[in-house]
């Protein structure tokens, strides 16, 4: 059984079969096909973004994907939100991001949900608006995108993912991983 995976859509092709997946909910289209000439007619019908790779989910709104040099700028970007997911003891053992604040995935939509004063004073950051540019972080990008995801869900216009999250930055950086 051949498989085709696209690192930026969720086809997977088969020798007899094409299955769609929605990367949020996990539920598939199946339908047959004859040839691999059917899948690459299907395939040629995709369209990609070939310089800012995105996804898109079900709620129809893109996450980018941003790499180290760009996280690295952030640095100096005090109107930008980047938020590392892990758990706070994860941190005290590895270190964190410059500029970035700790919310657990587990609170994430609890916290982008408060009251802005709240926010203010847990984080010392403004609380993000609907266009404010979040990036979200974790150790290798899963947990980051589940919260890009819910912040989708949320509202959140301009969201991104850092995929290769702490991992990536540690290794740039020479940090213990």
């Amino acid at each position: 059984m051949a498989k085709i995976f696209l690192r930026y859509c969720p086809i997977v092709t088969q020798a007899k079969g094409c299955t769609l997946r929605y990367l949020t909910t996990g539920r598939s289209n199946k339908f047959d096909v004859e040839n691999y000439s059917t899948i690459s007619t299907i395939l040629q019908n995709i369209s990609f973004a070939a310089t800012t790779p995105q996804r898109l989910y079900s709620s129809g709104s893109p996450i980018s994907i941003v790499d180290y040099a760009a996280v690295k700028k952030l640095v100096n970007e005090s109107n930008k939100l980047l938020i590392d997911v892990r758990e706070p003891k994860e941190l005290q053992e590895t270190g964190q991001i410059p500029s970035s604040i700790n919310i657990p995935l587990g609170i994430v939509s609890q916290e982008l949900a408060a009251k802005d004063q709240l926010f203010k004073s847990k984080y010392a950051r403004n609380k993000p608006q609907p266009d404010t540019e979040l990036v979200f972080h974790c150790r290798s990008g899963v947990r980051s995108l589940k919260a890009a995801e819910a912040a989708v869900a949320m509202g959140f216009k301009n969201v991104k993912n850092y995929e290769g999250s702490w991992l990536d930055w540690a290794e740039h950086e020479g940090l213990p991983k």
